[in-house]
Order: C-alpha cells, then sequence, then structure tokens
C-alpha cells in the first residue's frame, strides 16, 4: 500500500515540476524592463504605437503585442533589438481570390485569425497563417505563401 502511494507522490512531484518549468518559458514584463536597444528600434519602427504587453519569451527574446495604425501586431525580438519575427493581423482585408477559395474547400466556415507573417532571419520571407474553423473538419490551420497560394505542408512531407 506504501509503495503505491510513493509512486503516485513521484508521479504528481514529476508533473509539477514538467508544468512548473513550462510556465516559466514566457513571463510578462513592464516596458521599463526591456533595454533601450529594444525599445529604440521598437519606436523606430512603429513610431506612436500602443503598446498592449511585453513577454520575455526565454533565449534572450521579448515578444511584444501592440497597435500600430490601427492594426494589432506581435514583434519578437533579440537581445540586440533586431526584428526576428513580426505577425500583423490581418484579418480585416482578406483577398477577394482567398475567400473563392474558402468558399471552393468548404461548405461553412469561420476565420478566426489570418496573419501576415514576416520572418526577418530568413531574408524578409513573407507568408500568411489562417486559423479557421470549420463544421467538416473543426479548427485548422492554414497556410499560404507571399502570392497566397496555399502551401499543404502534407504534400511537402509525402515528397520527402
Amino acid at each position: 500500500m506504501r509503495r503505491g502511494y510513493f509512486i503516485k507522490l513521484i508521479i504528481g512531484v514529476f508533473f509539477l515540476v514538467a508544468i512548473s518549468s513550462t510556465d516559466t518559458r514566457a513571463q510578462l514584463v513592464s516596458e521599463s524592463d526591456i533595454s533601450f536597444d529594444i525599445l529604440k528600434w521598437h519606436f523606430h519602427h512603429y513610431p506612436k504605437s500602443e503598446t498592449k504587453q511585453w513577454l520575455d519569451s526565454g533565449e534572450d527574446t521579448y515578444t511584444v503585442s501592440f497597435v500600430f495604425e490601427s492594426m494589432d501586431v506581435s514583434v519578437v525580438y533579440d537581445s540586440r533589438g533586431k526584428r526576428i519575427e513580426e505577425r500583423v493581423d490581418v484579418s480585416n482585408s482578406m483577398p477577394v481570390s482567398l475567400v473563392y477559395h474558402l468558399d471552393d474547400q468548404y461548405e461553412k466556415y469561420k476565420v478566426m485569425r489570418f496573419e501576415k507573417v514576416t520572418k526577418f532571419k530568413q531574408d524578409n520571407s513573407v507568408g500568411y497563417e489562417m486559423k479557421i474553423r470549420s463544421k467538416e473538419k473543426g479548427d485548422e490551420q492554414l497556410y499560404f505563401d507571399q502570392n497566397m497560394v496555399p502551401i499543404d505542408f502534407n504534400l511537402i512531407s509525402k515528397a520527402d
């Protein structure tokens, strides 16, 4: 009886440690805790932006969510203030060709979020990510290249 209790106790402690270690990955920080190098470049690229929150993402990166030119934006900076990734919510300006594509693929769907993603570490590559909810498939993540051409990662992985 004691042996079973001891095993349950060890498993419980293990899960508690695992949960607490995942919670410390990204921590809210105030803007006053952000280095001058990051703030200087942030306000250079996004003047008059309205900051919502800063996160210490770990591994010497910081993520900021803010409103810039009436759009929700999220940017990841390295410790020197260089942008790593930018996500802009463009849900309100979806191209008609993309709407036709979705209407063709899904009987009923709802666009939950549509983002333009720029990766600065990869030669400023631009792509789009969309989260949709449909009756047939539930929640789904869709990817598009810079020309709004759908990218099917299942086909890519099958070719390898």
